[in-house]
């Protein structure tokens, strides 16, 4: 294109890491697995274009309206349409000495794969790949018709690069989507209201070209397609994400465990010489990363945001049907059997599914989080069913349980309030979720709520606090106890 016509190039080239694990899914299984991880042609996971420019083109609706959106992205209505003025390409993976693998790697350079730690432990996850269990409990506890599923993740603490432009915009507008990298809902993939997907922006060099300036346009020439190149760029650092202050609410819950608890079922320790317990708590790998030479650590104890969200999302619908005055007699069906009554503050806080593409989408988040392994405490305890009529253990249901006890960690929570305000249907309604939501957190860190397994048993209570702006939102002085005694 003749510069005339794009007299200003600009150019960022990104690195992202992955927070939380990733789950950027191809759409299809794989044969054994309910879903396949996108991967480029080396066999290594990356993160689509589409991902990103998707991604950023939502965030960029959070803060300005869709005229404008469309105007910077570009929209395709039949026969009107516009092209898009940001481009971005794939975003590559990082070795363990933090540079990108681009192109398909043939010969000697085929050699990488197997001789870098990092993108060997990567190309591994084809074949043994890193899933997570998933089930959707009916309202009587059990399994709902096809909610039993698996979702596979790229492990946490990846790296990722990629190459950020646009043209025929303005200054403002470039500077306001680099500010979209710091927003607090930037995240990829599927599952990214359970604990997935959360990414960062580590590294941000960027520069403006003005191809009619003889000095910026030899700059331009100099710079190579590489995304690692950045040696015509300038680092920017200290982005914030525009207006996120206040249409964001963020908290932590501190909790703490009050006797044994386990959550998922884990796999057993390669290097564990032991028989392992036919019960395991879950633990994943993840990429550590030591200013720019990266490892993978030993396996590390995970507690899946999934598993906090599920309890607290039943004892949400409990708390607001009441609240509501919705109870279960109220909702039968012709031959009398009792279900579950349609609760809309649910679908608006968590999310909905309503037929093959119909639904929307929560406005909670949780995150992932890790814990030392060395920290709780582990213990083995055997499980056994007597035989009521010879006394003995009956076949098959002798079995040994790793259980955790004690133990401390934190889990980020965060509330997209602009999207909830558009979800409720009414004053009353938002109102009721904010009650419903308070009394729900507050079974949860006064010990009334257990997480994992076994909780019918005594395990999976645990006592805390919560802190962060979500907390001011959900207590209002007076109201929350208001409610319960309601």
């Amino acid at each position: 294109m003749s510069s005339h016509r794009k007299p200003i190039v600009r150019i960022a080239r990104v690195v992202l890491e992955a927070l939380t694990p990733l789950s950027i899914s191809t759409g299809s299984p794989d044969g054994v697995f309910d879903t396949d991880v996108v991967t480029d042609a080396n066999g290594l996971p990356a993160i689509p274009a589409s991902s990103l420019v998707g991604v950023l083109r939502h965030l960029w609706l959070d803060s300005f309206d869709e005229e404008s959106a469309d105007s910077l992205f570009g929209f395709q209505r039949q026969k009107e349409a516009k092209k898009s003025s940001v481009s971005a390409s794939w975003a590559v993976l990082l070795d363990s000495q933090h540079k990108p693998v681009e192109g398909l790697l043939l010969g000697e350079d085929r050699t990488r794969l197997n001789s870098d730690p990092l993108l060997a432990a990567a190309a591994a996850l084809s074949d043994d790949p890193v899933f997570r269990n998933r089930v959707r409990l009916t309202h009587k506890g059990a399994a709902a018709h096809r909610g039993k599923f698996d979702r596979s993740v790229v492990p946490a603490g990846y790296r990722f690069a990629f190459e950020l432009s646009m043209d025929g915009a303005t200054d403002a507008e470039w500077t306001q989507l680099l500010s979209l990298l710091a927003h607090p809902g930037l995240r990829l993939g599927g599952g990214t209201r359970a604990g997935l997907g959360k990414v960062a922006c580590r590294r941000l060099h960027e520069r403006s070209f003005d191809l009619k300036d003889p000095k910026d346009a030899e700059c331009y020439r100099k710079l190579s397609s590489s995304v690692g190149d950045t040696g015509q760029l300038e680092e920017r650092q200290g982005m914030t994400a525009r207006d996120s202050e206040n249409t964001w609410l963020n908290a932590t819950l501190h909790l703490k465990a009050v006797g044994p608890w386990r959550i998922g079922q884990g796999t057993p320790d390669p290097g564990d010489e032991r028989k392992p317990a036919d019960f395991l708590p879950v633990t994943e790998s993840r990429v550590r990363w030591d200013g720019s030479s990266g490892r993978e650590s030993d396996r590390e104890l995970l507690v899946p945001a999934s598993a906090l969200k599920g309890a607290l999302a039943h004892r949400f619908r409990f708390h607001a049907h009441r609240l509501a005055g919705r109870w279960a007699n109220h909702s039968r069906t012709e031959n009398g059997a009792l279900v579950d009554p349609v609760c809309p503050e649910s679908d608006a806080l968590f999310g909905v599914v309503s037929g093959q593409d119909q639904g929307q989408a929560g406005c909670v988040y949780l995150d992932d989080v890790f814990l030392d392994p060395e920290q709780p405490a582990r213990q083995r305890v055997m499980h056994n069913s007597i035989d009521r009529f010879t006394g003995g253990v009956r076949d098959r249901v002798l079995f040994e349980e790793e259980c955790l006890i004690g133990g401390e960690f934190e889990i980020p929570l965060a509330l997209d309030y602009k999207r909830l305000e558009r979800a409720a249907e009414s004053e009353e309604e938002l109102e009721r979720i904010r009650q419903a939501m308070a009394l729900a957190v507050r079974d949860l860190l006064e010990g009334r709520l257990a997480l994992g397994s076994r909780t019918t048993s005594g395990n999976g209570f645990f006592n805390g606090t919560m802190t962060g702006t979500l907390t001011d939102w959900l207590a209002p002085a007076g109201s929350t106890k208001e409610a319960e005694d309601g």
